[in-house]
């Protein structure tokens, strides 16, 4: 193993824990700069393994997530923004091509930007549940150790918050039947 080899999987090791730690924030700004810093690291972490699609992929979900935060504090939706992210994606898709794989990362991308645009709860959750298997067949390729193992966590950990979330719904569905 080599020091950069090494160093990127040091770097996915801490994304990998702020990105466990993100979401137990109760405010949403605070989950997207912890968020931001996450990707930060990753992009970091994905450039020193040459993984292209994953480095221009980060380097957009920081700016994505920048914006929305930006875009939460001035209460602005500006659509075509979205739409830029949308094209930008799929753009990028294509010039980074080298096997069906390599566009797994856009893919699960641009599946979770349109997801967080306008922040439901609950398709954030069934987006993130998806789109961990696509970056978990993605970090096999790549050989990223850590990022599988994080993706694996991600797995169990958005399974189970679906899985609750149904639960929830079922429970409060039941008690506005009764009443």
């Amino acid at each position: 193993m080599t020091t950069t080899f090494i160093i990127s999987q040091i770097l996915a090791f801490l994304s990998f824990w702020l990105w466990l730690f993100a979401y137990y924030w109760n405010k949403k700004e605070k989950i997207m700069y912890t968020v931001i810093t996450a990707n930060f690291l990753n992009l970091l972490h994905y450039a020193l393994l040459w993984a292209l699609s994953w480095s221009i992929t980060k380097i957009l979900a920081v700016t994505r997530d920048s914006l929305i935060v930006y875009k939460e504090k001035k209460h602005f939706n500006l659509n075509i923004v979205l739409w830029v992210f949308v094209i930008l994606y799929i753009a990028f898709a294509i010039y980074t091509y080298q096997w069906f794989i390599s566009i797994f990362p856009l893919l699960a991308a641009l599946i979770y930007t349109i997801s967080i645009w306008n922040w439901d709860e609950w398709v954030v959750k069934k987006a993130a549940f998806s789109c961990y298997f696509f970056w978990l067949i993605y970090d096999i390729y790549v050989w990223s150790y850590v990022a599988i193992f994080s993706d694996i966590i991600s797995i169990i950990s958005s399974f189970i918050a679906v899985a609750l979330w149904i639960k929830w719904k079922n429970k409060t569905k039941k008690k506005k039947s009764k009443k």
